[in-house]
């Protein structure tokens, strides 16, 4: 059995291996991580695992942004005068 996220309800569960391959449940069936949850149904927009796989991208690249801007050191604008 692998963990399946069904993107069209959010739920996940555990489901045999044949059908994230199979012409039909292929669709609306996309393997994830141990220990992911199922989504809230009011918060849950549905979509087919190509919708599914192109925002994960798209959050792993912001993710990615926000972590290098991070890294760099942030610039002052304010200049500091010493006083004698």
């Amino acid at each position: 059995m692998v963990l399946a996220l069904n993107t069209v309800s959010g739920q996940v569960s555990d489901v045999p291996p044949k059908l994230l391959v199979h012409p039909h449940f292929s669709k609306y069936l996309v393997e994830v991580e141990q220990g992911t949850k199922s989504y809230n149904p009011e918060m849950y927009h549905s979509g087919s695992v190509e919708e599914k796989v192109a925002e994960k991208s798209k959050i792993a690249q912001l993710i990615d942004k926000w972590r290098d801007e991070d890294e760099q050191e942030p610039q002052s604008n304010i200049d500091i005068e010493e006083e004698n």
